[in-house]
């Protein structure tokens, strides 16, 4: 295989069972949109991207960036709120991990909202859920506290859960992950079909080292030399 992409819960495991990097419980749900920037601005996946944007993250557990490190992998991506988001093997290229979401679409989020005010009515989790962070505007979050407010009613008198009004919080919200999120997509792919070899049996063209397919590590030493 030529390159692997790996997100949230397949990053963790090929970080536990490659790299002997264990995932932490953060004792909180990392739950809402962050704003991220570009760490390494000269790596291919991020070319031509926005170097500060947004990513839905869902998770209880975290890989710290210095684990990353520890690990001899290079972080691409990170955010002071939510961490590492996109990082690269020691190759650069092999193996692409994510740890947040870009995949998800507009309205992931509030489904997941949804299904968590439907754990708490049916009495599966002991709290009303918090909003996602940085996801719902303030008339959003308005018009969802009212419907708390019902939903806390309903459980108590033994009432039918009334239904989310997802048609009046999906026309308020914002959608400022996607482009940017296909963008490194639209790389990665590309830089696949570059150095893939027409034989499918082999993972490269001949002139490609497989242990640095990008041709980039003598630069990146020569970057971090000067740095020093």
């Amino acid at each position: 295989v030529t390159s692997t992409l790996c997100s949230c819960l397949a990053t963790h495991a090929v970080l536990q069972f490659r790299y002997q990097q264990k995932r932490r419980h953060l004792g909180f749900k990392r739950w809402g949109v962050y704003t991220h920037h570009v760490v390494d601005r000269t790596h291919p996946l991020v070319v031509d991207v926005n170097t500060r944007f947004d990513v839905p993250h869902s998770r209880f557990n975290d890989i710290s960036y210095q684990q990353f490190e520890a690990a001899g992998l290079y972080v691409l991506v990170a955010s002071k709120e939510a961490g590492v988001h996109l990082a690269v093997s020691e190759d650069l290229f092999r193996l692409v991990f994510f740890q947040g979401h870009p995949e998800y679409d507009i309205i992931s989020l509030l489904k997941e909202y949804k299904r968590e005010v439907c754990r708490f009515y049916r009495g599966e989790r002991a709290d009303y859920p918090p909003y996602p962070e940085n996801y719902f505007t303030l008339r959003s979050q308005a018009i969802l506290a009212e419907y708390r407010e019902q939903v806390l009613r309903a459980r108590q008198r033994g009432l039918a859960m009334p239904d989310l009004p997802e048609g009046l919080i999906t026309a308020h919200l914002d959608n400022t992950w996607h482009d940017t999120a296909e963008a490194v997509i639209n790389n990665w792919i590309g830089k696949v079909y570059q150095v893939t070899n027409a034989d499918r049996r082999l993972p490269f063209m001949d002139s490609v080292d497989p242990n640095d397919p990008l041709a980039m590590k003598e630069y990146l030493i020569q970057t971090e030399l000067e740095l020093c």
